[in-house]
């Protein structure tokens, strides 16, 4: 069966990284791995909705099955809503889903976004984002297990999902 572990969290928390990272983990243990960015499936212009990515993800999910049945897969993103962890289970049939929410302060993943991105308007739009996820209440509902990024390293927050997946247990 495919594992499937979804890194959602606020903007800055670390998903993209932390996606990467575990990436290059899973590759040094020679187990099947993923990535698929869900941010990445969701660049066009004019925006269509909410529902494109979910359904480029449900377009593509057969083809990494069918290459890999027993693929860890790996996808950053953010859930808007507990609906939402619906849809994109329907997305990915016969998989594992598996939610670990990324953490850190709110200060820290102001400053995060701010030293990212390229432009003070994208970092501002991102700024207030993070305000908006921090004041949402269903993120306990929503996740499996929860890792805070800061002041881990990447390195110490990677083994420690390693370890509340179960991924690397023999």
């Amino acid at each position: 069966m495919a594992d499937v572990l979804v890194l959602h969290g606020s903007p800055g928390s670390g998903k993209s990284t932390l996606a990467r990272a575990l990436a290059l983990a899973l590759g040094a243990a020679d187990m099947p791995w993923g990535v698929i960015d869900m941010d990445e499936l969701s660049l066009v212009h004019p925006y269509p909705g909410r529902w494109f990515p979910r359904d480029n993800l449900r377009a593509i999910w057969p083809n990494y099955v069918a290459a890999v049945p027993d693929i860890r897969l790996i996808i950053p993103m953010v859930f808007n809503d507990e609906e939402e962890v619906e849809l994109i289970r329907a997305a990915l049939p016969g998989a594992r889903l598996m939610i670990c929410e990324t953490s850190a302060p709110v200060e820290v993943l102001k400053k995060r976004v701010t030293d990212r991105e390229p432009t003070d308007e994208l970092a501002a739009a991102l700024r207030t984002w993070v305000d908006v996820y921090h004041e949402r209440s269903d993120h306990e509902r929503i996740r499996h297990f929860r890792v805070i990024t800061h002041p881990a390293t990447v390195e110490e927050s990677v083994r420690e999902i390693l370890e509340l997946t179960g991924w690397l247990r023999a």
